[in-house]
């Protein structure tokens, strides 16, 4: 009992006895313990992420990055404003390329052991450094890129902070990160308040973002006239009066579920904190986010908008459904090879005469 005052779960679970309902609601939201396999998911889906982004562009990292390539130091500074970058690790080694070759290949080295889960507590602080780094640059800066270093911030708060409270953790382990985090956790994962606060960070600045693009379509005559999805669909270099005259027999058509998708589209991100958090929404969010993937790649050819969505909407999954999803997947791991093993036995045992 002595010791009571300094554990969190105690005081959190005192804190809310004390305390009036509306803020025992506003505790358990941010603060409650859960099983961090949540974290561990997106960890590894946001691992891959991170690195199948970065390795399209391997063998240009020394005129993409860096000073001594497209952009010098002046046009850096000068396109700072513009895309909302203020430093880069990159930056640091003014016009060496060879350093950049050396940070653009280390990088691989660190977000594989990331997404691995090894050592976690310091390779998701470099994963973050190297991923607000590489998003840095202008000459190859994509519309969702700074959703990338969102992501990879939260990560970071989580495995920082994952195991701290913990009075059992070895000298290593609270330095290097738990050694439990490998891919989705190994064993019995401990609840953890860590973890549950960096998932529901991500949920509200996700939810944040979401509305917030709903609201600047808002601001745009052509959402409002419902032709937004018809210009991105022919582009002015593609379009020709030909292909305009062949699509004219359909155009009623076209126009009609162009504008119900759009106005669709709209209803869902104007109303993402309705449902995020239902359980009983989930076919809406999920199911949204993937039609949305579908969607960007269709019309707009943006690669990284559709998992970047898809990552940040499984975030809205409570421990319960994760666990869940485990307790399937194991189900179905042992039917499948339970399965093979009994195939084998019959093929190799002798046909009775």
């Amino acid at each position: 009992m002595k010791n009571s005052r300094s554990n969190p779960t105690v005081v959190k679970s005192e804190l809310e006895t004390s305390a009036p309902g509306l803020v025992q609601s506003w505790i358990r939201f941010w603060f409650s313990a859960a099983s961090p396999v949540g974290l561990h998911t997106l960890r590894f889906l946001a691992g891959l992420l991170f690195i199948f982004w970065l390795i399209v562009l391997a063998g240009n990292q020394t005129a993409f990055f860096g000073l001594a390539g497209w952009v010098d130091r002046d046009a850096a500074s000068r396109l700072r404003e513009d895309f909302q970058t203020s430093w880069s690790i990159l930056y640091l080694f003014d016009s060496n390329p060879g350093w950049v070759n050396v940070i653009y290949w280390s990088a691989f080295l660190i977000l594989i052991l990331f997404t691995l889960g090894i050592w976690t507590r310091i390779t998701s602080v470099l994963t973050w450094v190297l991923v607000v780094s590489f998003i840095a640059n202008p000459v190859t800066r994509l519309d969702a890129e700074p959703l990338l270093g969102i992501l990879a911030f939260y990560l970071m708060i989580g495995y920082v902070l994952l195991g701290q409270w913990n009075r059992q953790v070895s000298w290593p382990e609270r330095i290097l990160g738990s050694n439990r985090t490998f891919l989705f956790g190994r064993g019995e994962q401990p609840t953890s308040i860590a973890a549950s606060l960096a998932m529901r960070l991500l949920q509200v600045h996700f939810a944040v973002v979401v509305v917030t693009s709903g609201l600047h379509k808002l601001q745009s005559g052509d959402w409002w006239a419902g032709v937004a999805f018809w210009y991105p669909l022919h582009p002015p270099f593609e379009t020709t009066v030909d292909s305009l005259f062949a699509e004219r027999a359909h155009a009623n058509q076209q126009l009609f579920f162009l504008s119900l998708a759009q106005y669709i589209l709209l209803a869902w991100e104007l109303g993402f904190p309705l449902f995020a958090w239902r359980k009983s929404w989930r076919p809406v969010l999920l199911g949204g986010t993937l039609i949305g993937w579908i969607g960007c790649l269709a019309i707009y050819k943006q690669p990284l908008f559709g998992p970047i969505y898809c990552i940040c909407a499984l975030s809205y999954l409570t421990p319960a459904e994760w666990l869940g999803i485990c307790d399937k997947l194991k189900f179905a791991q042992g039917w499948i090879f339970g399965r093979e093993r009994n195939v084998q036995i019959r093929h190799g045992s002798k046909v009775p005469s």
